[in-house]
């Protein structure tokens, strides 16, 4: 879309192609993509009907987002982080009209965010890990679900491993395209590439598919499937806990705490841009904080 740069100012409604032109750009993923769009489209929809009708570019100002954001946890009752993540989506909005000199600047550059309190993840122990992989009964989803619990890899990530991904030969797991666009490398222990020999020479259907996870119909495996698979099991095993593919990967990473592996370390292997995100594994018990305090002796 071509946008008139005489204009005085333009349109809310008018500057949203050129914002996503920019976006494709820049190669940001699809799942991004689709989350600015929800996002600036609520925006658009609550603007134009706080104005009674269309609202241009240069009437927005800090004042309308303070309001915007008191409708999304009053009224919508929206999280913290799910506020942040759109006034992050906007901001970036606003960012790409004053490089582009359709606007002077971004309303949002020193907008404060909502505090987020960070809570601990919920994680399986040793024994519950093992109680519900030995009770999923599907041989492809029970692999599946191995691979997570020794590498910690996202279930996406899992998802999309080609045969070409797993080399058994050199014991390794290559993420292609994780979160962020970023590849990496995960070592895999002894006993993951026994199990993933046995997978690959007595469990894996006979497919043309290249997923090296893969079902003999679709010729691959879906996140739904997984979760329902792993609700039979984890009710098979008697776990009370609400068990997802991804609290596995929370599993791996609380289990590498509890044997004193360094955060950086489990930053790498999860694929954690920053070590913050990994810092809410740093599970803190009560017999921990005592034994601390006990160790004081002035």
């Amino acid at each position: 879309m071509v946008i008139n740069m005489a204009q005085e100012s333009i349109l809310f409604g008018q500057a949203i192609p050129t914002f996503f032109e920019w976006v494709e750009a820049k190669g940001m993923r699809d799942e991004t993509v689709r989350g600015y769009r929800n996002d600036l489209n609520q925006f658009h929809r609550w603007m134009n009907k706080q104005a009674n009708g269309p609202v241009f570019l240069n009437e927005i100002d800090p004042k309308h987002f303070e309001v915007f954001v008191r409708f999304l946890k009053h009224e919508r009752g929206c999280k913290p982080a799910t506020i942040n993540r759109k006034i992050n989506a906007l901001s970036s909005f606003f960012k790409c009209m004053k490089r582009k000199k359709i606007v002077s600047d971004n309303p949002l550059e020193d907008f404060d965010r909502m505090k987020v309190q960070r809570s601990e993840r919920l994680h399986l122990n040793k024994e519950e890990v093992e109680a519900i992989i030995e009770a999923i009964e599907h041989p492809v989803i029970h692999y599946f679900a191995i691979m997570m619990a020794y590498t910690g890899i996202r279930v996406k990530e899992c998802i999309q491993l080609t045969l070409d991904d797993v080399s058994l030969e050199e014991g390794y797991v290559q993420v292609i395209d994780g979160k962020g666009g970023k590849d990496r490398r995960v070592p895999m222990s002894t006993n993951l590439k026994q199990g993933l020999e046995t997978y690959l020479a007595h469990h894996r259907p006979l497919t043309d598919s290249n997923y090296f996870f893969a079902l003999k119909k679709t010729g691959t495996v879906s996140n739904q499937y997984i979760n329902l698979m792993l609700k039979n099991a984890y009710l098979k095993a008697g776990i009370k806990k609400h068990v997802t593919s991804h609290i596995l990967r929370h599993s791996f990473a609380s289990y590498l705490v509890t044997k004193d592996t360094h955060v950086a370390v489990i930053q790498r292997l999860l694929g954690h841009a920053d070590v913050r995100t990994t810092s809410v594994y740093l599970h803190v018990q009560q017999d921990d904080l005592r034994a601390a305090v006990n160790q004081i002796d002035f």
